[in-house]
């Protein structure tokens, strides 16, 4: 899976999905007050917990009321928000991904601006990321090797007969779940 978000920097050891992203992002600083919207509800979605930050947006594992399901859902940083073109940059990224549909690529549910929040709900994907499952099973395995690979690629084929490029592949954005 990957995932339409750009690198996280939490781990979700309660539901064993790790979201990890590169040293130098690890290094920023935000702000504390996105820990505010755990208990709340954007829209349908009642957030549930912190997953995840990134350089633009933090994720949450949320609830959508209307269909009792999880969704993973990105909270752009407000420090972001009163800026146009971030907030331009973040829907763009929403719709592009929104307009793929494929196995190995984490579906967007929908994007929304609730009270001056603005959020993208996607699919929540059980499982750790392909960094931390290479540290944990070392030396890594041939077959999955290739079957990861061939799975990231078709994604990543399947993007760009839409004309997108995801510009951040690394193993931080590439979920391994059981399957």
């Amino acid at each position: 899976r990957l995932p339409p978000a750009s690198g996280f920097v939490a781990s979700d050891s309660t539901q064993n999905t790790v979201y990890r992203t590169s040293d130098t992002t690890q290094k920023m600083k935000f702000p504390l007050e996105s820990e505010s919207l755990i208990g709340r509800q954007l829209g349908d979605f009642k957030i549930l917990r912190k997953l995840g930050q990134g350089g633009m947006a933090t994720v949450y594992l949320a609830e959508q009321v209307s269909l009792k399901r999880e969704a993973a859902i990105k909270v752009m940083h407000n420090e972001l928000m009163s800026d146009e073109t971030h907030v331009r940059r973040f829907e763009r990224e929403a719709k592009a991904a929104a307009g793929l549909t494929h196995p190995n690529i984490v579906q967007v549910y929908m994007t929304g601006d609730f009270e001056g929040t603005h959020y993208i709900a996607q699919e929540y994907v059980r499982g750790i990321n392909l960094k931390e499952h290479l540290a944990r099973n070392t030396p890594p395995d041939c077959n999955l090797i290739l079957r990861i690979m061939r799975q990231v690629t078709a994604a990543l084929n399947a993007a760009a007969e839409k004309g997108i490029v995801h510009r951040d592949i690394k193993p931080e954005n590439i979920m391994i779940t059981s399957k």
